[in-house]
């Protein structure tokens, strides 16, 4: 009774709960070797759940499904948005991760990285987090179903045509000469695949059962025996798959594909999916309800089908995909939370404008602790920061930048500084606090847009050239003047509740949007195609000692013996930080899109996209300090400098006293010598 009377974000809360202690039970066992996926104790369920449960569950849904109630505008903008990541990832996939390898395999591994990004998990959390969410108030599930019927009839096949084909050429070696042997390949495929054969059979029971004078069938079950039949096989599938996606996670740890492929899915394919619902449904009230929708649907994470696939056609990406699942749920779960809580069924734009405040108000304060630190990290090395090498120079300017613009960012709130936003609803961009904002806000977009530019074209080798540095930095604090003078802000209206209307201003923040983000992915597109190129030349040498050789073979001057951090660009931070930076540029697009062209309120899921980007735009300084101190070079020569200030903390009498030096020095100086330079196996790593 309790749980029928909880609010929907309650039932939500709980329905992520028991999904999340599903797959961290499969975890346990294996970690506690309970159960030894290696030697086959899984086999049986993997089975059971991809040739018989999951086929079985899809022709009980397309039997069922009342798809006479669908509005095929937001199936068709879900199925849009996933299109798009789907194409987009399978490009990047193919053409950057381990490019060295053949093309059969190449394609085997993008088909697998694109289907993680748009197989949706329906069943095991989609209906479930649905029907949590909506209760009986909104019959929504029908659109899961329509999704998943697309999904079996569309990405399925296409996936499974990927994989003969990227199958045919690894066994050929490359050689795409047998066409018609990869077409009976993938003709049996298709044919024989348990998901489209269910499909099929449920189409055709359906129209069967239509066309009968006893009219349509049941959209809730089948007759008797069927539904029992159905039922019985069926009801282990929740479990036993999220069961098997935690069996799968054998060392989760922090990639940068894994990650990669989280965001494309959970947040990329839910604003495109969005951004489609808005074309396609247009902004009518009656619309909103489906409009959200396509934002939630488009952030359920993936499930375990990618890991059944990847088993089976690319065994050495099955980890991978394990982990990105696990990371999926991690950042699927408080989106989705949060958009519940922004849904018109409860709350207002007003209410939602307050939560903006506070949202951006709490980012705000953990970035000015975040941007103290990098400072303090910036007294501590001093010289040993290299400040001759312009691009840690640009580095460190962009870090202090960023301190600077959470403090005015926090002046600006009203929770703070009432004053503050009434004076911009006034004045609108001649405030100098708001001027400030901007002119602070732009400069950080443009170091952003030299650095990815630096890591792209720039040597991996410092360069001692400070006027170089001095004027690169100087230039985009000039450079920034213009946007912040002409275009307003990005946040700013939502955080004072301003009504943005059509002008000029508006108009320039989205042009100024779209450039950025433009640039970002020229400069994205050009960096893989030098990739691509340099793995060429490579052939099968490991990235690692890629790069440690292109350092040595670009500068002369290259001293093994040295410290790297003082020796090398980089690369992994600056890396981390335009990777963000592009997501950060999609969801600015499309959010000043929808308030330019369709005055889009404060509100519904809409409003968790504006939490969502204010997180990214004011979160920059986590982000940068984080990827810092996963930069092992950086964390060496940090700790060196921290010891030569601390000596007594070197001696081994101390160290065994301090459990937590003795901690820090085992992670980070495992490689490093008396002196704390890193030996030569580290010379590769960026």
């Amino acid at each position: 009774m309790e749980a029928e009377t909880a609010s929907p974000t309650v039932r939500l809360f709980n329905a992520l709960l028991v999904t999340m202690l599903a797959i961290l039970t499969g975890l346990f066992c294996v970690r506690l070797r309970l159960i030894r996926p290696d030697e086959g104790d899984l086999k049986g369920m993997g089975f059971f759940i991809g040739s018989i449960a999951f086929p079985l569950l899809i022709f009980n849904t397309v039997a069922t499904a009342n798809i006479g109630a669908i509005d095929f505008g937001v199936i068709a903008a879900c199925s849009l948005g996933k299109i798009a990541v789907m194409s987009l990832t399978w490009l990047l996939a193919f053409v950057a991760y381990l490019p060295h390898r053949s093309v059969g395999q190449r394609i085997l591994t993008a088909a697998v990285f694109a289907f993680f990004a748009v197989a949706s998990d329906d069943f095991a959390i989609g209906f479930p987090v649905i029907d949590a969410l909506y209760g009986d108030e909104v019959d929504m599930s029908i659109y899961i179903t329509g999704n998943a019927l697309v999904g079996s009839f569309l990405f399925v096949p296409i996936t499974i045509i990927a994989f003969a084909i990227g199958g045919a050429l690894r066994g050929n070696n490359g050689e795409a000469s047998g066409c018609r042997a990869i077409g009976r390949t993938i003709i049996y495929d298709l044919v024989t695949n348990p998901v489209l054969v269910m499909t099929c059979v449920g189409l055709i029971l359906k129209i069967i059962f239509a066309a009968s004078s006893t009219g349509s069938l049941s959209a809730k079950k089948l007759p008797s025996p069927f539904s029992n039949f159905i039922d019985l096989f069926t009801a282990p599938f929740g479990m036993s798959a999220l069961f098997l996606t935690g069996t799968s996670l054998r060392s989760p740890r922090v990639a940068v594909w894994a990650v990669g492929l989280v965001l494309m899915k959970v947040v990329v394919c839910a604003y495109l999916s969005y951004a489609f619902g808005t074309l396609l449904l247009g902004t009518s009230g009656s619309t909103k309800l489906f409009r959200d929708f396509t934002f939630f649907y488009g952030a359920i994470p993936t499930g375990s089908p990618p890991i059944v696939f990847a088993a089976q056609f690319d065994p050495d990406s099955a980890e991978l995909i394990a982990t990105s699942v696990l990371f999926g749920l991690m950042l699927a779960g408080p989106i989705m939370f949060v958009t519940a809580n922004s849904l018109g069924l409860h709350g207002d734009a007003a209410e939602a404008t307050k939560i903006l405040q506070q949202v951006q108000a709490s980012v705000d304060a953990s970035s000015i602790f975040c941007g103290g630190a990098f400072f303090l990290c910036l007294l501590l090395l001093r010289w040993a920061w290299h400040f001759k090498c312009p691009a840690k120079l640009l580095l460190a300017v962009y870090g202090m930048v960023l301190l600077v613009y959470a403090v005015v960012s926090l002046m600006l709130n009203p929770l703070f500084y009432p004053q503050s936003c009434e004076l911009f609803k006034r004045m609108e961009l001649r405030t100098p606090l708001v001027l400030t904002f901007s002119w602070l806000q732009n400069t950080a977009s443009i170091m952003l847009l030299l650095l990815q530019s630096m890591l792209v074209c720039g040597p991996a080798v410092s360069k001692e050239r400070p006027v170089l540095g001095v004027s690169i930095a100087g230039a985009c604090f000039v450079f920034a003047l213009l946007p912040s003078l002409l275009a307003t802000p990005n946040t700013i209206n939502e955080i004072c509740g301003v009504s943005a209307v059509r002008n000029v201003s508006l108009s320039l923040t989205f042009a100024w949007s779209c450039l950025q983000l433009l640039i970002a992915s020229v400069l994205a597109i050009n960096g893989l195609c030098k990739a691509r190129q340099r793995a060429n030349r490579a052939e099968w040498r490991s990235e690692r000692s890629e790069s440690s050789e292109e350092a040595r073979e670009s500068d002369s001057s290259y001293d093994g013996s040295a410290d790297l951090w003082q020796q090398l660009v980089p690369q992994g931070t600056i890396l981390a930080i335009t990777i963000l930076n592009i997501l950060k540029c999609l969801t600015q697009v499309i959010n000043a899109g929808q308030v330019f062209f369709y005055a889009n309120k404060n509100q519904g899921s809409f409003a968790a996209m504006l939490l969502l980007e204010s997180v990214l735009e004011h979160g920059q300084p986590w982000v940068l300090l984080t990827a810092l101190f996963f930069d092992q070079n950086f964390t060496s020569s940090f700790l060196k400098v921290l010891s030569g200030m601390c000596p007594r903390l070197c001696k081994a009498s101390q160290v065994s006293k301090n459990p937590l030096w003795c901690l820090i020095r085992h992670s980070y100086l495992e490689n490093a010598d008396i002196d704390g330079r890193v030996s030569e196996t580290d010379h590769g790593e960026l």
